[in-house]
């Protein structure tokens, strides 16, 4: 086995070690299972000659009843394996989603800028999934087939030489090609499985979008785009089946040519009078049962082609590192926290700069508005700020921590942030709003929302904190979407607050008391206000303009405003605040 392929297994068997238990009563059964397999031909052997040798009726009853319990009891044992089988593939494969789903969720923003949430779900559960169809199969049908080969070779060996080495012969040509060519579909049965993430990618992208799709008359372009998407997808599968059915062909034409040998020696020897007629029908029937390990193994031998593609995807994707590393640090100063940019350069792209030497500080219990034109860098403040992506060069205190010491908990307990975009998970509102944390009482939600004046909301739904919420976020209005973000960030009691545009959405009376909500936030945090409106920042002590990345004014508000020279004086006496858009 090459390398690579003892990494694989080796890799995936750790899987397996928790349901070892399980794995050990799984081969009892197999072995039990095969045994009567093996045992049900002799009974007929025994039926058989005794019935043409005049015997006894009692006795022939009695091989009947003895054939009917075997049967019985095998088919149930055969169930219980089923049933093992597929439990225990389930139980470490899910461990191996879980992993997965763990290590994309710990993976950087780039990462998920260019992967779409369709192809990591074909990685996470389709690609596992091939890997469970394997295994609930691996033990169940390889193990057992084997066991069986091995037992009818064997009881063959004692009936008759010649045709148990014709067998054989079959049985070990069969293997060598299948262990020969079971590579020759990995690649192919990789490109198809990439090929359907991007079809799901492009599902859940367009369903995601399906507003804009809708409005702006695109759906016959989404339908090309699917069409050809699904074209691709049938070609890379149609050859990746086409490689994966080789093994199987190939046995149906070496078990052909088998049977006939092994039939005519039969006959042969029977018409010698060397064996006798339930000898016959024993190898005719050891015979038929030779063709269904041998065509088990053909079956998992795609099976195999389809895992190990599977296998190769997860391992490539676990490889996979964050860009950001964790520091070791766990503490910061109690109360408000202060906060430093000092020479701080940052890119999404090598060649196009976002952040340009920004330099400046806060301190603690202070507030800092931020104000640019749409692309001056407003957002990317505070992406770094809370370590989504690594800065290029440069340092980001908190506390006087340099944050690439602390640990991303430690930041995120004292951190918050309010964005925009607001998403609901499946759950209750309570779950959606503490984000399923069990250690917030419903006193402390329903304070917090009294003074957002989300509460009057809260109340009129069905089950009130109960009400159980789709996934999505369609059943908040944009203005009721922003007050559940800043109750969310309001419940964490944060050290450090971010604002992206907290007030966007709302209208004149919402912003007036949510205005007051932020006021009393804000007495025991320090705060930062991206905004585009003038009017957020009335109540704000310092202003930072940006343009194209770089910091084109910063300083104390009352100062700026009082300084006709300076870009927020002038923004203030136009009233021009399209200008920031």
């Amino acid at each position: 086995m090459p390398k690579t392929e003892k990494r694989s297994m080796s890799w995936l068997l750790r899987y397996l070690k928790p349901v070892k238990g399980r794995l050990a009563v799984l081969l009892i059964m197999l072995l039990t299972s095969t045994g009567l397999q093996l045992l049900n031909p002799q009974i007929i052997k025994r039926f058989i000659d005794t019935a043409a040798s005049g015997g006894v009726l009692t006795n022939l009853i009695q091989l009947a009843g003895i054939f009917l319990v075997v049967a019985v009891f095998n088919q149930l044992i055969t169930v219980a394996v089923s049933y093992l089988g597929n439990d225990v593939a389930w139980r470490a494969t899910n461990q191996l989603r879980g992993d997965l789903l763990k290590h994309c969720l710990r993976l950087d923003m780039r990462f998920h800028n260019v992967k779409t949430p369709g192809e990591m779900i074909e990685r996470v559960d389709g690609d596992v999934t091939s890997i469970s169809n394997f295994f609930a199969m691996f033990i169940v049908q390889v193990i057992g087939s084997f066991v069986l080969l091995a037992g009818i070779l064997g009881f063959m060996f004692s009936v008759n030489v010649p045709i148990a080495l014709v067998m054989t012969v079959f049985t070990l040509l069969s293997i060598l090609f299948m262990v020969f060519i079971r590579n020759l579909g990995v690649d192919s049965s990789k490109n198809e499985r990439a090929a359907s993430a991007s079809l799901f990618g492009l599902i859940e992208e367009r369903i995601a979008g399906i507003e804009d799709v809708q409005a702006n008359g695109h759906v016959p372009y989404v339908m090309n785009r699917f069409y050809r998407t699904m074209r691709t997808v049938f070609r890379k599968g149609r050859k990746a089946w086409l490689l994966r059915v080789i093994p199987w062909n190939t046995t149906v034409v070496l078990f052909a040519l088998a049977v006939t040998a092994v039939l005519l020696l039969g006959v042969h020897y029977y018409m010698e009078g060397l064996i006798s007629i339930g000898t016959l029908f024993l190898i005719y029937q050891y015979t038929q049962m030779l063709n269904d390990p041998i065509e088990m193994l053909g079956d998992q031998v795609q099976e195999f082609q389809k895992a190990k593609s599977g296998m190769l995807r997860s391992r490539e994707l676990l490889s996979m590192q964050s860009e950001i590393e964790e520091g070791a640090e766990e503490q910061l100063p109690e109360g408000p926290l202060g906060l430093e940019f000092s020479q701080v350069h940052f890119s999404y792209n090598q060649d196009k700069p976002v952040l340009q030497d920004i330099n400046f500080a806060i301190k603690p219990g202070e507030r800092l508005g931020i104000i640019g034109r749409t692309g001056s860098g407003k957002s990317s403040l505070s992406r770094v700020l809370l370590r989504l992506y690594n800065l290029d060069r440069g340092t980001i205190r908190v506390g006087g921590t340099d944050i690439t010491k602390l640990s991303l908990q430690a930041l995120y307990r004292r951190v918050g942030m309010v964005t925009q975009d607001v998403q609901l998970f499946d759950g209750t509102l309570r779950d959606n709003l503490t984000l399923f944390n069990g250690n917030v009482s419903d006193q402390m939600i329903k304070e917090t929302t009294d003074r957002l004046g989300l509460s009057q909301w809260i109340n009129s739904q069905p089950e009130g904190l109960d009400t159980y919420l789709a996934a999505g976020g369609s059943s908040l209005s944009a203005g009721e979407a922003q007050l559940f973000a800043l109750t969310r960030v309001f419940l964490t009691e944060p050290s450090l607050v971010i604002l992206d545009e907290p007030s966007s959405r709302l209208d004149a009376a919402t912003e007036g008391m949510l205005q007051s909500a932020i006021d009393q936030l804000m007495k025991r945090s320090t705060g930062v206000i991206i905004a585009h409106r003038l009017a957020t920042l009335e109540k704000v002590d310092r202003i930072m303009v940006l343009g194209d990345g770089k910091v084109l004014e910063f300083g104390a508000r009352e100062e700026l405003a009082s300084n006709p020279a300076s870009h927020y004086a002038r923004l203030l006496i136009t009233g021009r605040e399209e200008e920031l858009a």
